[in-house]
């Protein structure tokens, strides 16, 4: 029952969140194209969201302790995902740097929500259907991403000027997500949690447990080449191939999230099935054929080619992404998990984009997009190793997972 009335909210949610970011896809080429923001306010535009992921580490202010505590969803989710109206109203004479402001400001909100939200799923859902629960959500995502981004795009190619209409309709979309997750109630556990006080720390959980280690250093060496491609591609896709806001529109919403639609509910499968280690290995492997596939086709084949390999990687490495930090908890306070695990997303972030940024002068795309390979390849050895190594401590014991569900709210 509960598991029901998780559902019923998360879907709603995750569908209005599909529909925002059908809109804030678009950031990185309409700060380019219409705005003319060079490499390093692209670079900031990305990275200042990192920082809000290493503040899960060090203050998190809509933690359990934080001053927003009782109403994270309204503050952080409903209160900034506001400020998208802020160009519509404003004329939408806007500089490079206000509007990397904006954008980061609102990206800083998610990312300090997402280990609470993952923490509800986590305690709501439970763990033998836990996979396909994912698998779902990021279907019904992908799938208002796709219904947002393609005609967003092509209006925009007709009028650049639309793009303050555009995020404000984006603003709405987050309203209602952040509304749906408000909604939702963590449910308590039956367990004696008296032991919860040796993974308190995040720091605790990183290096106290030697197979969660195992598995973020797996995702460091991924991470580094994945988050070295965000700050390229798009100097890449508009200075050196051309695109419109249609191309962008077409392959990073509409080919890259029908991919992951098709595919989500089978990977959420394989997740229940093979592990989340097997999984996610295979998606590093089919990562590394995407910077491949852009430099074999520099142009809108390659473009439309490289975003379906790059949907199906991410289908996988998306599950694992979410389900690592929740399962390698085995029944614990999964948050330290969860926040040390998005705070290295941050470090990675810092590493990987500033580097690829400062080297994009002398290496240039080409060299950037070898790199990236060679990184996405060494992870996923590293993954099959680690998968190998450690077996069946990769699954979490059902029973000792068992929670009693008061009754939802009606």
């Amino acid at each position: 029952m509960y598991e029901r009335y998780t559902a019923f909210f998360h879907l709603r949610a995750v569908a209005g969140q599909g529909a925002m970011s059908g809109v804030l896809i678009l950031n990185e080429y309409i700060a380019r194209k219409e705005l003319g923001a060079t490499r390093w306010q692209i670079l900031a535009l990305l990275l200042i969201p990192a920082g809000a992921q290493l503040m899960a580490v060090v203050w998190n202010p809509a933690s359990s302790k934080g001053p927003i505590a009782r109403r994270p969803f309204r503050v952080l989710g409903m209160g900034l995902h506001a400020l998208l109206f802020l160009p519509l109203l404003t004329g939408g004479r806007w500089t490079p740097g206000l509007f990397v402001a904006l954008t980061a400001t609102v990206a800083v909100a998610q990312m300090l929500l997402v280990p609470l939200q993952n923490a509800i799923l986590a305690r709501n859902y439970g763990e033998s259907h836990r996979g396909r629960r994912f698998g779902r959500a990021v279907a019904i995502q992908s799938l208002a991403l796709v219904v947002v981004s393609v005609p967003i795009g092509l209006c925009l190619d007709r009028e650049p000027d639309a793009w303050t209409w555009a995020y404000a309709l984006s603003g709405a979309f987050g309203l209602f997500a952040y509304r749906q997750w408000g909604k939702l109630r963590r449910r308590r556990a039956s367990q004696d949690v008296s032991g919860l006080s040796e993974h308190g720390s995040p720091w605790n959980a990183l290096f106290g447990d030697r197979s969660f280690l195992a598995f973020e250093g797996c995702f460091m060496v991924y991470g580094l080449g994945f988050l070295a491609l965000m700050p390229i591609l798009p100097l890449f896709l508009v200075d050196e191939v051309g695109v419109s806001y249609g191309d962008v529109g077409l392959a990073r919403g509409a080919v890259f999230w029908i991919v992951m639609i098709v595919t989500a509910p089978l990977v959420g499968w394989l997740a229940d099935r093979i592990g989340i280690l097997r999984l996610g290995a295979m998606g590093f492997l089919c990562l590394a054929l995407f910077p491949l596939t852009m430099i074999l086709l520099p142009n809108r084949l390659g473009l439309f080619l490289g975003f379906a390999v790059f949907g199906l990687a991410m289908s996988a490495v998306n599950v694992t992404w979410n389900l690592g930090p929740i399962t390698l908890a085995r029944g614990r306070d999964p948050i330290p998990y969860l926040n040390a695990h998005l705070s290295l997303v941050g470090v990675r972030a810092i590493i990987g984009m500033t580097a690829a940024t400062a080297l994009y002068g002398p290496l240039g795309s080409q060299g950037i997009f070898v790199g990236v390979i060679g990184l996405e390849i060494a992870a996923a050895v590293l993954m099959f190793w680690a998968a190998r190594a450690t077996g069946r401590r990769w699954r979490v014991d059902a029973e000792a997972a068992q929670v009693t569900l008061p009754q939802p709210p009606r």
